[in-house]
């Protein structure tokens, strides 16, 4: 009798769990702005310095996350808005890239020359979320009705539950990535590590120069 109780006691719970586990993995997955900041401070500086990235990057999306499910509304982006952080966000990734070649120009050295500014990786893990349009429109498109569905079926805790659950997919994922770059990267050698330096910085500005160009475009239609 208590073994056929309990499954409709858990499973409206339980299913907002499993969704949230899959959007959380499925969105470390997808192969974006922030991942690519993280693989590239992990293989400037290794491991330690990609875990430092990711500890901003969650702890910046956990916040978000963690006020939608206390209940905070959140409307996507749009319009001018939209316009602004595209630029915004797009220079900001440009900047990553420009510093990506410096740095792999400086053979070995993950420090640049004297004076230079230089942002803390955990800062840049935490603005490579702030600025990505993608992670608001999530947050509004995706984690909020999840949420909201958690709520529905067991209140606040259950939705703060699916929050937990979401960021544990997303650190397994995003971690994942740490330890490519950190480890299996780190560990060839010195040119192959260059060469894969200069990929990356590529990558960040193939990201950058799209996100300027979508921001340009939503600024004239806006």
């Amino acid at each position: 009798m208590s073994g056929v109780l309990a499954v409709p006691v858990f499973s409206p719970v339980f299913s907002p769990v499993v969704a949230g586990l899959g959007v959380g993995v499925g969105l470390a997955s997808a192969p974006g702005p922030v991942q690519a900041v993280l693989l590239s401070e992990s293989v400037r500086g290794g491991v330690a310095r990609g875990f430092r990235a990711l500890a901003g990057a969650s702890l910046t999306f956990g916040t978000l996350l963690m006020c939608l499910a206390l209940g905070f509304s959140l409307v996507a982006p749009s319009g001018r808005a939209l316009g602004g952080l595209q630029l915004v966000g797009g220079a900001f990734l440009l900047w990553v890239c420009l510093d990506g070649f410096r740095s792999a120009r400086e053979a070995g050295r993950d420090r640049g020359p004297a004076g230079r500014f230089a942002l803390p990786p955990s800062a840049r893990g935490a603005l490579a979320v702030v600025l990505n349009p993608g992670a608001w429109l999530f947050l509004a498109a995706v984690a909020s009705p999840l949420f909201a569905s958690a709520d529905q079926h067991g209140g606040t805790g259950s939705a703060l539950v699916v929050a937990l659950v979401v960021m544990a997919g997303l650190a397994t994922g995003d971690g994942a990535v740490v330890l490519l770059g950190g480890l299996g990267v780190r560990r060839a050698g010195e040119r192959a590590r260059r060469w894969v330096r200069w990929v990356l910085a590529a990558l960040l500005a193939v990201f950058g120069v799209w996100l300027l160009s979508a921001g340009i475009i939503s600024l004239a239609r806006g």
